[in-house]
């Protein structure tokens, strides 16, 4: 069977105190393996520290420092713990294996040693180690993700908190506002054709709707239960509440164009999250592009509700279009300074399953440079 192909060429420290062994297993690794050699252990630990290798091939019986005493140390630097180790002797004694085992050796051959031998024990270690790298770096970023995952659900709860209270807090200034709307109304009568009176009042209805808004999506939100949802104006909502982004607010162009829509039966909070997080996402993708446009579209026919968020983002190419509902995958920095987007790559897989939970389904394209487009089909259930 063909040995499996490592993924770089890697590197074996050979301490051997007799320079005709150690040439001898140099010429039968050298071919696939980049090679150091050194005469004892003293010098062994001092390369070990920049050289980094992946295999040690380590003479147990040698002057000063053994090999026993020198895997002892390799052992107890916790950035060796994945470095292999196989120790090498003219003495076969099952209690010297022993002594070797527990240093922290992972194998052991004898010497003479036959060269097939030799280089088949060093390739299987070689794709252990590989794999034990792999592992260890996936763990490190999976573990940086829970981290910074974790921080954020501290960060959504604290925000959830604060958001209560804001909504209390809006709710309040309806009171003074609809004194300023009372005054205003006053004045635009004595004087109908005052530009500055007719400013007051506009002003004042905007921010009438913004409160409204606001107030409407916190309490939807915040309520779990099924419900008949107009999702044109959940659209509206979540379209209004991206003008808190000052680069969606001044940057991004916005095209809607929403078709009458039958109430659909579901969970706002389901609806809100996952349609926010699509517009979110097409917004983050037009960052770093020229035009800049947003285009929200709804339609509806006997069966389906079709709702389809279009950007003039990066696009995705091929290789990256079918890993982007994976759990973890994203394209974004974990963390980035002030508004640039970052992501944790949970965003697109929850709301996969929130719309499939439904018995929907989110289509899909991209093109690089062009921009993306997600349709979300929706079935019209009779009941």
């Amino acid at each position: 069977m063909k040995p499996m192909e490592p993924s770089r060429k890697g590197k074996i420290l050979i301490v051997d105190d007799a320079p005709s062994v150690a040439r001898f297993t140099s010429e039968i690794l050298k071919t696939e393996y980049h090679i150091r050699i050194v005469s004892n252990g003293v010098e062994a630990l001092e390369v070990i520290s920049t050289y980094h290798p992946d295999i040690v091939l380590l003479d147990v019986v040698m002057p000063g420092m053994n090999g026993i005493e020198v895997c002892k140390k390799i052992r107890t630097e916790k950035s060796f713990a994945f470095m292999k180790i196989i120790m090498i002797s003219s003495k076969t004694h099952i209690e010297e294996r022993i002594q070797g085992y527990e240093a922290g050796a992972d194998d052991y051959i004898g010497k003479p040693f036959k060269k097939e031998e030799l280089l088949a024990k060093v390739r299987v270690f070689y794709r252990l180690k590989l794999v034990e790298d792999q592992l260890h770096e996936m763990n490190e970023k999976l573990n940086e993700q829970v981290r910074i995952r974790t921080d954020q659900l501290i960060d959504s709860a604290r925000m959830a908190a604060i958001g209560k209270s804001t909504a209390g807090i809006v709710h309040n200034l309806n009171n003074p506002l609809q004194a300023i709307l009372g005054y205003s109304e006053l004045l635009e009568l004595k004087s109908p054709e005052n530009p500055m009176i007719q400013k007051l009042r506009s002003s004042a209805m905007l921010m009438k709707e913004m409160i409204a808004t606001i107030l409407t999506t916190s309490r939807e939100e915040n309520c779990i239960k099924v419900d008949n949802i107009d999702l044109n104006t959940l659209l509206r909502n979540q379209i209004e509440m991206m003008k808190a982004n000052n680069f969606f607010k001044h940057q991004v162009k916005t095209e809607i164009d929403l078709q009458p829509l039958p109430l659909y039966k579901g969970v706002y909070a389901h609806f809100s999250q996952s349609l926010g997080n699509l517009i979110k996402n097409a917004v983050d993708a037009m960052y770093q592009t020229a035009n800049k446009v947003l285009s929200v579209q709804t339609k509806a026919d006997e069966q389906t509700i079709q709702i389809t968020i279009s950007d003039t983002g990066c696009g995705m190419d091929p290789e990256t279009l079918p890993k982007i509902f994976d759990p973890f995958f994203t394209t974004k920095p974990l963390s980035a300074p002030n508004d640039e987007p970052c992501g944790t790559g949970i965003g697109l897989a929850s709301t996969q399953e929130m719309i499939e939970a439904y018995g929907g389904k989110i289509d899909v394209e991209s093109r690089t440079g062009i921009g993306s487009r997600f349709t979300v089909t929706l079935p019209l259930i009779i009941r």
